[in-house]
């Protein structure tokens, strides 16, 4: 091999890379050989493949904060839309003291309060009205004045120096009210002034003035 080698000028890396798999020294004489050809001092580097990650990125949602809505409920119906004021409606509250107390007119309280009618004889215990909408000209409130005298619930209208009070009861007429209390039909209009002439709208279980 040596002898070939030095004959030919060509190295044994040469020859191995002109005939794969031959074996030195052990040269196969049934075989032939390629002693001439290009050879490649170094073998070129075979690309490597490559990988692509696609990445994303995703933002997180923007967090807000609802401020906390007043508390409205129950309410009555016909409520104006908007309406950021509310009353509770307690023993003893008239459309009068209620306006009175929010500084607004009693027209307003209707107003936004579409379902309370002219005589305000229609408002509904432990339920919400409104007392104000946005833009809404008011006066300065009154401050909160002392539920009524007197037993409760009391009937509207009744005047502030009331000193006795009867109950009604089922069957209570006005003429038997007033002349058990020895008085006129006209001093009980008088001290209760949502009583009506034809005296249809007592109350049961509520009271009302029968002497000052």
């Amino acid at each position: 091999m040596r002898g070939l080698r030095r004959e030919l000028g060509v190295s044994i890396e040469d020859l191995q890379q002109l005939n794969p798999g031959m074996t030195c020294p052990n040269l196969d004489a049934s075989r032939e050989y390629c002693i001439f050809g290009t050879v490649n001092d170094k073998p070129e580097p075979q690309p490597q493949p490559t990988t692509t990650f696609k990445t994303s990125t995703t933002r997180a949602p923007p967090t807000t904060t609802k401020a906390p809505v007043q508390s409205n409920q129950p309410h009555m119906p016909g409520i104006a839309k908007g309406c950021d004021t509310f009353h509770k409606v307690a023993s003893g509250d008239q459309c009068d003291t209620i306006a009175k107390q929010y500084g607004i007119s009693q027209s307003q309280l209707r107003e936004w309060n579409s379902e309370i009618n002219n005589e305000c004889t229609n408002i509904w215990l432990d339920y919400y009205v409104c007392v104000h909408v946005p833009g809404a000209t008011t006066g300065a409130p009154e401050p909160t004045q002392a539920p009524p005298s007197g037993p409760q619930p009391q009937m509207p209208g009744i005047v502030d120096n009331c000193k006795a009070f009867h109950k009604v009861v089922s069957g209570d007429s006005c003429w038997s009210i007033y002349t058990a209390a020895g008085i006129s039909f006209g001093q009980l209009r008088e001290w209760n002034t949502y009583i009506d002439a034809g005296c249809t709208n007592l109350w049961a279980s509520y009271y009302i003035c029968t002497g000052v």
